[in-house]
């Protein structure tokens, strides 16, 4: 399949204040039992109806409440929203271990799939540093993924490597790679991955060094708006 590279630098939306345009969601605390037996632990901020899910998957050493920047606005946009706990962080405990964090991210898809008010074959994955990578392999082997959308992700994080997710298994999906220019090994790793693609990929490379969830602490958080209209393009239901 042809490369179809989306060149989303500089990007500009309107959108309203934090304040005035947020909605108040409730999560639910949620566990599920991964295929070694431990515990996973999560919220879920479910949606009025059925509509499409995003799975956030944070960066090493962090843990779930990372993406509060960004999960007002996905709950307002009318997205299912779950932000899980990465074995060996948070809630989840157990150590850490990569392999068996792939795994994870099918266990959880199969559970969103499971839920009424998720569409299950419109399903995002939006992660960050090696949650960018587990989000790029867990889409591209998973039809019920239909994006993904990687924040500095890397070649290889701890054994956990991109490269064939992008070149064969993104073919008929899409994923949109985001990277600041001083954050130097991602930024290297966005440009071999853009390379290698045979599917659709939206590239955004910001100026500075944020890497990860920090990029939605920047001054106006521009990556929020883009991730938003990533979304609102590439599920079927459009809630935006």
């Amino acid at each position: 399949m042809r490369l179809r590279i989306l060149m989303l630098i500089g990007l500009v939306l309107a959108w309203a204040s934090a304040a005035s345009a947020q909605r108040d969601a409730d999560a639910e605390i949620v566990t599920v039992d991964a295929s070694d037996g431990l515990t996973l632990a999560g919220e879920f901020y479910a949606a009025d109806q059925p509509a499409p899910a995003i799975l956030l998957l944070h960066m090493l050493g962090s843990q779930r409440s990372a993406w509060q920047p960004l999960i007002p606005w996905l709950t307002d946009a009318g997205y299912n929203v779950l932000a899980i706990d990465i074995r060996g962080h948070g809630d989840t405990g157990g150590g850490q271990d990569w392999p068996a964090a792939e795994r994870d991210v099918e266990t959880w898809l199969d559970w969103l799939g499971e839920q009424p008010s998720v569409i299950p074959d419109q399903i995002a994955i939006v992660g960050a540093s090696i949650g960018a990578n587990l989000a790029l392999n867990g889409c591209a082997y998973d039809a019920r993924c239909v994006t993904a959308v990687a924040l500095s992700p890397g070649l290889d994080y701890r054994g956990v490597v991109t490269e064939t997710a992008i070149a064969e298994g993104l073919v008929d999906r899409s994923a949109l790679l985001v990277a600041s220019q001083r954050d130097t090994y991602s930024a290297d790793s966005v440009k071999t991955l853009t390379a290698e693609a045979e599917g659709e990929l939206g590239l955004q490379i910001y100026p500075g060094s944020a890497h990860g969830t920090n990029l939605l602490r920047e001054p106006g958080a521009p990556v929020i708006p883009l991730i938003l209209n990533w979304l609102t393009t590439h599920l079927s239901v459009g809630a935006l």
